[in-house]
């Protein structure tokens, strides 16, 4: 049986970003999984944190029993995200990465720097793990969220750094940008954006994720 792909979000709020992702995947006879709308209240930098929510909703959804082990599923944040490829090209990019989950990689280790150390790879401009864009199959997915019990006060990023910083075998982060590109730290005017592809420093990464509370940025993409 080939592998089906699921491209999913959490969302609580209308937001134009959520509309410029839903209207690009549209756009291109794509689907998107738009979850969280039940909880109607902001959650992340609009709010007090709450980014368990994003756990929450990634666990229930993993939880579908029509989900086989082998398909794909990439998530990435709702409000600060902009898509800049295809489904086609993100699997083919996907598979090359040879890694059964893959993360996007940024500048900074948040939330706990002093985690900097547990990172293998020091050498690189991007070396901690982002939790804002990621794809993987389901049977790891399914693995690293084993007996995850939801709190409203998680936090994704740690949650998803520990998980990385023990099942490196099975985590691998995007350090070339090869689908991800986190801004935060890298001066707005490096990156490029012709409405349609982004370059930076000579690679074209399939999404963009202005990551941290400053979302003034945005507006470069939009």
């Amino acid at each position: 049986m080939s592998e089906s792909f699921y491209y999913i979000t959490v969302a609580t709020k209308p937001n134009v970003i959520l509309d410029k992702i839903v209207s690009k995947v549209q756009s291109q006879c794509e689907t998107i999984n738009v979850l969280g709308s039940s909880e109607n209240r902001y959650i992340g930098w609009q709010s007090t944190g709450n980014f368990g929510i994003k756990l929450k909703e990634v666990y229930d959804f993993l939880g579908n029993t029509d989900l086989n082990d082998n398909d794909i599923v990439l998530f990435t944040d709702a409000y600060d995200v902009i898509y800049c490829s295809n489904r086609d090209e993100i699997i083919k990019r996907y598979l090359e990465l040879n890694k059964p989950i893959v993360f996007g990689a940024e500048r900074l280790c948040n939330p706990d720097p002093h985690r900097q150390s547990e990172y293998s790879v020091n050498d690189v401009e991007f070396p901690f793990l982002n939790s804002g864009m990621y794809i993987g199959r389901v049977w790891a997915l399914r693995l690293c969220m084993i007996g995850y019990v939801y709190q409203d006060s998680h936090d994704d990023q740690r949650f998803w750094t520990t998980q990385y910083l023990e099942l490196k075998d099975i985590i691998g982060l995007d350090y070339e940008n090869r689908l991800f590109l986190n801004t935060a730290e890298i001066p707005i005017d490096e990156i490029k954006y012709d409405g349609t592809t982004v370059t930076y420093k000579g690679r074209n990464p399939l999404f963009i994720h202005v990551n941290g509370p400053d979302k003034n940025d945005l507006r470069k993409f939009l």
